[in-house]
């Protein structure tokens, strides 16, 4: 029969080698319980990381697309609260004078002028809303408020009609104005006239909220209450039953101003519906893909748990042979 032996040395080395082994696999094993992810990925997928990088790709693709739609939310969220804004102040004003038009005073009439004001200053703050940062009505200039103030539009308006003596003269003067280039565009309109670029919020989908204030439906708000506001003004001389014509045109007016709002408001809600669909249907994406990632990359903490506790067994073996080793000797051997 033939004994094979190993020499003190070479055990000695065998059993070092065995330790560094096994404290490096409990090492291993430690750092994939800890985090849940398997250490040698590329023993996992066999060398092809071709389905995790595309994976890897599309979910960076995905978080854009999340910034970009969180982005575009905000602001289509800032539109609609101002139109909304806008637009309560324009029916209010509208229902009130409406209800006076057969009984209305030259006393109601420079009292809807004062409100018309007001109304007017307001519906221009409106405008220059902002929204995360960005001015919602200047087009590609967001860092610009877009309108000038009340009293800027009002001191060219009197200078437009102050000639004028009917109201159907004043009032297509007032129109006129606010539809010429060179009239509101150029004395109170100081934003972009270029509209936002569309946002990317998804593969081959993009939103654009290009929505300025000088755009002729948000301008027909301003036009409404700045013809109301005329009446207000004494320097023009008009006489009360032309002060009470012009405020009674002021309902009509504020009625058509109301139907352009209400288009405006449905198609921003198209866009805040649009975005919520894209948010729902990137998060379904980006979930199934995490997932997908997941069991390429993740270890099973119960198979790395015993396989972990196997070794650290082995260990203690290794440890408890180390040491007999190292208690023998010919004399013990011998005695």
């Amino acid at each position: 029969m033939i004994i094979k032996s190993y020499g003190d040395m070479a055990q000695h080395m065998f059993l070092r080698s065995r330790n560094a082994e096994l404290k490096q696999n409990i090492e291993t094993l430690s750092g994939e319980l800890a985090s849940g992810k398997v250490a040698n990925i590329t023993s996992r997928l066999g060398g092809d990381f071709t389905y995790l990088s595309d994976i890897e790709t599309t979910l960076q693709r995905l978080e854009s697309h999340k910034v970009a739609t969180g982005e575009a939310k905000l602001f289509a969220t800032g539109v609609q609260g101002s139109l909304e804004r806008l637009q309560s102040n324009v029916v209010d004003m509208r229902d009130d004078v409406l209800s006076l038009t057969s009984t209305m005073t030259a006393t109601d009439a420079e009292q809807f002028a004062d409100r018309g004001r007001i109304e007017l200053d307001n519906a221009i703050n409106t405008l220059n809303s902002w929204s995360g940062g960005r001015s919602l009505f200047a087009g590609t200039a967001t860092s610009t408020s877009p309108l000038n103030d009340g009293d800027t539009l009002m001191t060219d308006l009197v200078a437009e009609v102050t000639a004028l003596t009917t109201s159907t003269d004043i009032i297509q003067a007032v129109k006129d104005w606010f539809a010429d280039p060179a009239g509101f565009d150029t004395v109170m309109y100081v934003g972009s006239t270029t509209d936002l670029s569309p946002v990317e919020v998804s593969d081959g989908e993009r939103v654009s909220i290009g929505l300025r204030a000088d755009d002729p439906d948000l301008k027909h708000s301003l036009q409404s209450f700045a013809i109301a506001a005329l009446v207000g003004e004494t320097s023009l001389g008009w006489s009360d039953d032309l002060k009470v014509e012009i405020a009674r045109a002021v309902g009509m007016e504020l009625a058509t101003s109301n139907e352009k709002l209400v288009t405006k408001q449905a198609d921003v809600g198209f866009i805040e519906g649009q975005l919520e669909r894209v948010e729902a249907r990137n998060l379904a994406t980006e979930t199934s893909l995490s997932i997908a990632k997941n069991k390429l990359v993740s270890a099973d903490p119960y198979e790395v748990h015993t396989r972990l506790e196997e070794a650290q067994l082995q260990l203690e073996s290794l440890y408890s042979v180390t040491a007999r080793s190292a208690q023998l000797s010919l004399l013990r051997y011998m005695s």
